[in-house]
């Protein structure tokens, strides 16, 4: 029994030993390899904008880019605070730089509807009942993410009538529920009251098969169309819902949206989770931000992404999706983040960046001027560790650059977590 513990503590050990060595190495290859490219942070320092977490980033550098790009996609790892905050910022700069006022989110068509209702009323339940139902449970009872709501209508507040900000939710169906209300407030407008099934799959099947020849009944008015076509985008998003991917839904309804509002020529931004905003498939999979790259989308060659990269930052993280032996006993656990960590997440390249920017700064990073290092590498995209492998954010074509995939970095050094409401 004794030998059997003392070769356990032997192995333990020489793991240990193993992981510090490779975690040595790494980054003392990484800080070697980067030297041209912080040689090229020095020479073209005008290429970077950095500034103290309490001041907002102008985004002088996206000026030139917006004359050549409509869709611009922000890509976040969820519960940071200071994510949140720029994720306002570029929203604030876009509306008054490029007169953005397409908002798509990583919300369905119906949380977009209760949460326009917001923008329009002020009732601030609607907010709490989105989040609520929200697919990202970073964001459930969280004050920074439903701050984000009632600063956009705040800022609608100050704007002209055809400058405010309109929400577009372009995601798979997230609560069958919320849809349903939705769906139970549209057909009231047009003075139909129905009674829908109660069990999920028995519903479905209503929508399926009874809800066609319901919407074939309506006459359609010009005082109704809007409410049908409604109906319309609801219904197929629910036969859709167990048999079409996300991503693929994601792309399908921006299309739909892009022609039925008349998106051409206007400055639309998203909001999303980072792998949802890459322009390059990953792990042999395409997110909508590389599905808006195919020939068919109307901003194939007009699309500019941007991605967030963190050093020593705290993550609000939904306990239950924790290790037991990380989490906390309240809903919400605040864990650290960080791109340099060698053991959990490494992005090749960090050291770059961390080696030319100041503790507690968000600094936004133009990566693809025609000179670029960025253009020949794969820095900031390739990681290793466990969440990369975890989290499938596997590089699937090696030929490509970061370039291929995101066009800025903003890198958020110290940031506190996506507070949870007390």
């Amino acid at each position: 029994m004794k030998n059997k513990l003392l070769k356990g503590i032997k192995y333990l050990c020489i793991t240990l030993l193993l992981c510090l060595l490779y975690g040595f190495t790494v980054k003392k290859y990484d800080n070697y390899s980067g030297k041209e490219y912080v040689q090229y942070w020095e020479e073209n320092k005008n290429l970077f904008e950095s500034v103290k977490q309490n001041e907002n980033l102008t985004f002088r550098n996206l000026d030139e880019y917006i004359k050549t790009n409509n869709l611009f996609l922000y890509g976040e790892f969820h519960g940071i605070k200071e994510t949140t905050k720029i994720d306002f910022e570029l929203i604030k700069y876009l509306n008054k730089k490029a007169g953005m006022k397409i908002h798509l989110a990583e919300i369905d068509f119906s949380q977009a509807y209760f949460l326009n209702e917001y923008l329009k009323n002020g009732d601030e339940k609607l907010i709490d009942y989105v989040l609520k139902s929200w697919i990202i449970y970073h964001g459930h009872n969280n004050f920074d993410y439903k701050n984000k709501w009632i600063q956009i209508r705040k800022l609608n507040g100050i704007n002209s009538e055809d400058s405010q900000i309109r929400v577009y939710g372009i995601d798979k169906v997230q609560n069958i529920n919320v849809t349903k209300n939705h769906l139970k407030i549209l057909l009231g407008r047009i003075n139909l009251s129905i009674d829908f099934p109660k069990e999920e799959n028995l519903f479905l099947e209503w929508t399926k098969d009874k809800l066609p020849k319901l919407i074939s009944t309506i006459n359609l008015k010009s005082t109704n169309i809007n409410y049908v076509t409604d109906i319309e985008h609801i219904r197929k998003n629910l036969v859709d819902y167990k048999t079409t991917t996300r991503e693929n839904i994601m792309f399908l309804n921006f299309n739909d949206l892009y022609k039925r509002y008349d998106f051409k020529g206007q400055k639309i931004y998203g909001y999303f989770g980072e792998a949802h905003v890459l322009q390059k498939e990953m792990n042999n999979k395409k997110d909508f931000g590389a599905l808006v790259k195919n020939p068919n989308s109307p901003v194939k060659d007009k699309t500019y992404t941007i991605i967030s990269r963190y050093l020593d930052s705290y993550m609000d993280a939904p306990s239950k999706y924790l290790p037991f032996f990380l989490r906390s006993n309240k809903k919400h656990t605040k864990t650290g983040v960080s791109c340099d960590n060698t053991f959990s997440l490494y992005h090749f390249g960090i050291s770059d960046l961390k080696n030319i920017t100041n503790k507690k700064t968000n600094t936004f990073f133009d990566i693809n001027k025609s000179t670029s290092p960025y253009k020949n590498s794969l820095r900031l995209i390739k990681s290793t560790g466990l969440l990369s492998l975890i989290s499938g954010m596997k590089i699937t074509d090696k030929k490509t650059s970061t370039t291929d995939y995101a066009q800025g970095i903003i890198l958020i050094r110290n940031s506190d977590w996506a507070e949870p409401l007390k």
